[in-house]
């Protein structure tokens, strides 16, 4: 393998890692049983690794792995057919398409959340941080930093709310631009 195509497959590695999420979620969205959407994302797995060189770096990959993802959902229907449960192809189209919308809202929501939270001051951060500690308490953050209970749980609901108010602004910036 030469250095071009080496250096062509770790970024569609890396790509592939950076939206098996969204794939996941894409796909349980068109498929109701879990272990047949894991089958299905492992078809689309395998046929963007198998297809990687159709690909063309600096598109929108997640757009494009989802488009596959959308016609293993569909080769997947064909052959489960006799099933009584099944979706309509017209009901499958609907789901996907609201699929690719949330998902894009969803990542967009995401980098506006981690924008903000860079805006936050170190101590906020840090209070959030330690507030989504496994196991954490506000009564024990309180004790933790020498504060009133009632005193970090408005702190926290000031933090909240600043950053909803920052992540709505930064998604709704990030769809129209």
């Amino acid at each position: 393998m030469n250095k071009a195509s080496r250096q062509s497959t770790d970024q569609i590695v890396q790509l592939l890692t950076n939206v098996q999420q969204q794939l996941t979620r894409y796909v349980r969205t068109l498929v109701p049983n879990r272990s047949d959407a894991e089958e299905v994302l492992q078809e689309t797995n395998l046929f963007v690794w198998r297809h990687a060189d159709e690909f063309e770096l600096g598109t929108n990959f997640a757009a494009w792995a989802c488009k596959i993802a959308y016609y293993q959902v569909l080769t997947f229907r064909k052959r489960q057919s006799r099933s009584r449960l099944c979706f309509s192809d017209a009901l499958v189209e609907q789901l996907a398409d609201g699929a690719v919308e949330s998902l894009a809202r969803a990542n967009d929501e995401a980098e506006a959340l981690d924008l903000c939270m860079e805006k936050l001051s170190v101590d906020d951060r840090e209070l959030l941080e330690l507030r989504y500690e496994p196991g954490a308490t506000v009564e024990g953050i309180a004790r933790q930093i020498g504060r009133s209970t009632k005193a970090v749980y408005n702190a926290l609901g000031r933090i909240r709310t600043w950053l909803l108010e920052c992540v709505e602004r930064a998604a709704a910036e990030a769809r129209r631009g």
